[in-house]
């Protein structure tokens, strides 16, 4: 017997080929950026001025020797080393940078070591913070940069990644600062608090009794959710200037503002929400490491599982960030910012749109530009029928144009609901089975298990209703009406 394929056929088998070959190449440059092929990781020989993954490497070897949690030994032997780094970078920097070290206890619960770049020496303790100071007649009301990452781990986890390569790539970020002769303009406060899994109370702690807390005029919060992937910008805000000045200065853009939506719904929090809510209403940005989740909180989450690159692109994004940051005219003190929001509505505005593209560029509009961008969908999707109805001679009344549109309108608007219903529906029954509320976060496959086969049962009850109850203007209902009346 002999497969005889019509002209349609291959036509098709063509059109298959091609989509199988676009798929491919897409899913490849997906890999390569969330694997960071793209980026070579530079050594510990690598210039002075540059970011160094293999030196901040380091960093994470000496900090993951023994857990991290409160009132074990390993958190104070942490941040005895930090201190020591701290003040071998005071040692070496030149005469144009001041540099102090401050060690902070609040309610003795909680330490907290500080780096301050750019302000005059300050009248405070000197045992475990870091000042680098721009210039002599630089003045404590000057506004500030901060950058925070907790050195505590979660009780029997190593915490590589949450959050020993937050501490390490600021450690090799203050080392950059103070070596490479750049000055900053404003000061640079680096935060290493020691207690951001005990409710957050290392943020908490700074805000409420630090008196450079009111000097902050844009807060940048390093976080990781797991080992690897994309350093995201998942949160930023009051304001859009934050995430605007990412987008035009990061050298690896990875960002996505519809993840901060997502913030409110799960069960999870940063310090993020201390420095831009919480106290101070500090325009920030909340940077994290999204994949790997399956070693987070784990006693998994080792060094070996820090993948080659994400730190060079942290380490290189955050330095340009930084940079940015404390050459932009809207950095303001907190008593500036009260002044600004009591006589004018810009600082008020909403948070932008944005998001990369396959950490190639950022593609950033505002909230007015996405209300008329994302209405032209609908406004096409409302009158496209009605000018079809105009343009088909052989169409039917207005009215039972009218009608078939309200009718697909309710049946589509009935799939959509259902596919997020039935998904829910399933994750709150499975909880009476299974105490892991979120193991699909750990292994991304599970999510399409879960949720996708339930979302196509929802999507399709509707259009199995629909081939019941045919519209006015079905073809194969005008097809035989046809044929009757041919036959009459």
């Amino acid at each position: 017997m002999v497969l005889r394929l019509s002209s349609r056929d291959v036509s098709g088998f063509k059109f298959l080929f091609f989509l199988v070959t676009i798929f491919s190449l897409i899913s490849l440059l997906v890999y390569s950026t969330i694997h960071m092929k793209f980026i070579k990781p530079l050594e510990v020989d690598a210039p002075l001025d540059r970011f160094s993954e293999a030196r901040a490497i380091q960093h994470v070897a000496a900090l993951t020797k023994e857990d991290r949690q409160e009132g074990r030994p390993g958190l104070r032997k942490a941040a005895v080393y930090i201190k020591e780094q701290l003040e071998m970078l005071k040692e070496r920097a030149g005469s144009n940078i001041r540099i102090e070290v401050e060690e902070a206890t609040v309610n003795a619960e909680l330490l907290t070591l500080l780096v301050r770049m750019g302000a005059q020496t300050p009248k405070c303790s000197r045992t475990a913070c870091i000042h680098l100071i721009s210039s002599a007649d630089a003045l404590e009301t000057d506004p500030s940069v901060l950058i925070n990452g907790h050195f505590d781990s979660p009780f029997g986890s190593p915490g590589a990644g949450d959050c020993g390569s937050c501490v390490a790539s600021m450690l090799e970020l203050a080392r950059v600062t103070a070596e490479s002769g750049w000055i900053p303009p404003r000061p640079i406060i680096f935060l290493f608090n020691g207690a951001e899994e005990l409710f957050m109370l290392g943020a908490h702690g700074f805000m409420k009794t630090h008196k450079w807390r009111d000097s902050i005029g844009a807060s940048i919060n390093v976080e990781a959710s797991g080992t690897s992937g994309p350093d995201l910008v998942c949160q930023s805000g009051p304001g859009s200037w934050p995430s605007q000045l990412y987008a035009e200065s990061a050298v690896y853009p990875m960002a996505h503002s519809a993840v901060q939506d997502v913030f409110a719904v799960i069960p999870g929090d940063t310090d993020y929400r201390i420095f831009s809510h919480d106290h101070g209403n500090i325009p920030s940005l909340d940077i994290i490491f999204l994949l790997g989740g399956y070693y987070y909180h784990t006693s998994y989450d080792t060094l070996d599982k820090l993948l080659p690159g994400i730190m060079q692109a942290r380490g290189d994004n955050l330095l340009s960030i930084l940079k940015a940051f404390t050459n932009s005219s809207k950095l303001l003190n907190a008593r500036e910012r009260e002044y600004l929001e009591a006589t004018t509505n810009d600082y008020k505005d909403e948070r932008a749109i944005f998001f990369d593209y396959l950490s190639w560029f950022i593609i950033f509009y505002s909230r007015r530009v996405a209300l008329v961008l994302h209405s032209i969908p609908i406004v096409i999707f409302l009158v496209m029928p009605f000018l079809l109805h105009f343009w088909d001679s052989r169409s039917r009344s207005c009215f039972a144009t009218f009608y078939d549109f309200v009718k697909g309108l309710l049946f589509h608007a009935a799939g959509t609901i259902l596919a997020i219903i039935f998904p829910v529906i399933l994750a709150t029954v499975r909880l009476f089975f299974s105490s892991y509320a979120m193991n699909w976060f750990a292994r991304p496959y599970l999510a399409f298990l879960m949720f996708v086969p339930t979302s196509l049962v929802g999507l399709l009850i509707p259009r199995t209703v629909w081939r019941c109850t045919p519209t006015s203007q079905d073809v194969s209902v005008i097809n035989k009406l046809e044929v009757q009346l041919d036959i009459i």
